[in-house]
């Protein structure tokens, strides 16, 4: 009987109150319209207030007009009347950073039912745009350095006691940094959300930061907006791979290329009257003049006449290694027409790695294996070449990948990965024997160095190609030196990486100082900044 009568009262309060439609607001934007029974307009105020999502301040409010058929400007101490029509505009407050910090922590205390019931209501009542949505989300550097304090402290003492962080310390910061930023915003966050992420750890920890080019910021080895790559970005995708069709916002797809629908793009070159039929007499002095010292000057002549025809037939082409060194057989017997060809093709940087590779890169190499978990421990034996050391210091840091399912790919174990660039043989091995696949370690598809005798300074090497046969003796006895001339031989002859080992030459691509080829790899980059924090 009680709990009709106060049903009975309130209903006659209601018919005594006013019945208005209100519309709120926010930056301008509509978000949520409701039938309120209010009095006056500063309680209409009162209460769409606690309709607001986010922090927000009063802006103005407005009541339809009938005569003028729109909404006006009206006072607070106006009177409602049944079926008036008001409009209530607020504007959203920025937060500053330990304002937002406290509202995460507050949440992370409530637990994660607590997360899970409050976020989807405020998105089902309040409908935010994206873009406020994002703003909210982003994790800036007071909440990262809180949530690594709460779930990793051992990241911040690792880089107390080294300066740096180690791949243990640096995987469990972006899994802390990740699982916040799902938790937040899903599978998909936006990139400005993953941009704010990897620019805050690069803040918090400053060693981390790398810039190699002008345009580079130095958080791209964290996630690189252009390329969207990066080890953040490579987390998320980890965590997609568990989630149902249904979950995924994308569909896998094959595509399929049709030959009658592809457009093919071919270089060419425009000669002047004469000038085709003097480069062709060009290559046939070149392909007939043995190499003598008379002759040198000549044949350095003639592979300068013929380099953009050359360059243009290789790039429109893509003949084989055999093809090419049939058409120039000079590069096999002078070595050294690699450099040249090299150097115009990018000037000023064919020397830089033999200026750069045993005076810098191999003692920090050296120094990295023996700092934290060793590597590859230096031996006693002089006569064992540094570099050899350095290459398998670098294979182990920078182990082969699939590369993507890569066409070439064999399943290949860090100890071995080394030999798909260096196959050492026997002192006294006939050079023909080389290219018999049977007497290789590994199917090596692509160019290798092959050093008969174990490497030393008295060592001889020598570049292989067994699918293309062909061999080129080179006259240095240096390891080093037959790691460049291998290196410019890809590009030369316009050939691909082994798969196995893609991230170890995208890693000397940037000892050459020229662009990263098919995009930067983020442990490549991630090595580079740690090298360069050694003194």
């Amino acid at each position: 009987m009680l709990h009709t009568l106060l049903f009975l009262y309130i209903l006659l309060q209601m018919e005594d109150t006013p019945k208005t439609l209100v519309a709120v607001l926010l930056d301008e934007k509509e978000i949520c319209k409701k039938i309120l029974h209010l009095k006056s307009a500063a309680e209409i105020i009162d209460t769409c207030k606690c309709l607001i999502p986010c922090a927000a301040e009063y802006h103005r409010i407005l009541k339809f007009n009938v005569d003028f058929n729109e909404f006006i400007d009206t006072d607070l101490t106006e009177k409602v009347e049944t079926l008036d029509k008001f409009q209530v505009f607020f504007k959203s407050v920025k937060r500053s950073g330990s304002q937002a910090l406290d509202e995460k922590l507050d949440v992370d205390a409530a637990g994660p039912s607590h997360q899970q019931n409050v976020a989807p209501k405020n998105i089902r009542e309040a409908g935010p745009s994206s873009q406020q949505k994002h703003q909210r989300n982003r994790i800036d550097v007071d909440t990262l350095r809180a949530l690594i304090e709460s779930k990793g402290p051992s990241i911040l003492k690792d880089y107390e006691a080294s300066g740096m962080l180690s791949e243990t310390s640096r995987k469990l910061l972006v899994k802390i940094g990740v699982s916040a930023l799902v938790e937040q915003s899903g599978f998909y966050p936006c990139n400005d959300e993953k941009q704010m992420l990897a620019e805050s750890v690069v803040t918090l920890f400053p060693s981390l930061k790398i810039k190699m080019e002008e345009e580079n910021e130095g958080f791209e080895h964290f996630y690189d907006p252009v390329s969207h790559s990066g080890f953040i970005e490579m987390r998320l995708r980890n965590l997609r791979r568990k989630l149902h069709d249904d979950q995924r916002r994308y569909q896998r797809k094959r595509s399929r290329i049709s030959a009658s629908s592809g457009v093919s793009i071919t270089l060419d070159i425009t000669y002047a009257e004469g000038e085709e039929d003097s480069t062709q007499e060009w290559m046939t002095v070149i392909k007939r003049m043995k190499p003598s010292p008379e002759n040198l000057n000549t044949i350095k002549l003639g592979m300068e006449k013929t380099y953009s025809n050359r360059r243009l037939w290789i790039a429109n082409t893509s003949p084989t290694v055999q093809e090419i060194f049939e058409q120039y057989p000079r590069f096999v017997d002078m070595p050294y027409l690699l450099d040249t060809e090299f150097g115009k093709m990018f000037p000023g940087k064919a020397d830089l790695f033999l200026r750069k590779w045993e005076g810098n890169i191999v003692p920090k190499l050296q120094k990295m294996s023996t700092v934290k978990d060793p590597l590859v421990m230096p031996t006693d034996n002089e006569s064992e070449e540094s570099c050899y050391r350095a290459l398998q210091i670098l294979t182990t840091l920078l182990p082969p990948t699939a590369s993507g399912r890569s066409k070439g790919w064999a399943k290949c174990s860090t100890k071995s990965a080394l030999s798909y660039l260096l196959d050492i043989k026997p002192a006294g091995t006939s050079i023909s024997s080389l290219l018999d696949h049977s007497q290789t370690m590994v199917e090596n598809h692509q160019p290798h160095i092959v050093c008969l005798g174990a490497p030393s300074s008295t060592a001889q090497y020598i570049i292989v190609a067994e699918n293309d046969k062909v061999t080129i003796p080179l006259n240095d006895n240096s390891l080093t030196c037959a790691i460049d001339k291998l290196f410019k031989t890809y590009w030369v002859c316009n050939v691909q990486y082994p798969v196995q080992l893609t991230s170890v030459f995208n890693f000397l691509e940037n000892v050459y100082d020229i662009p990263f080829s098919g995009g930067k790899r983020s442990k490549v980059v991630e090595l580079i900044s740690k090298l360069q924090a050694l003194s």
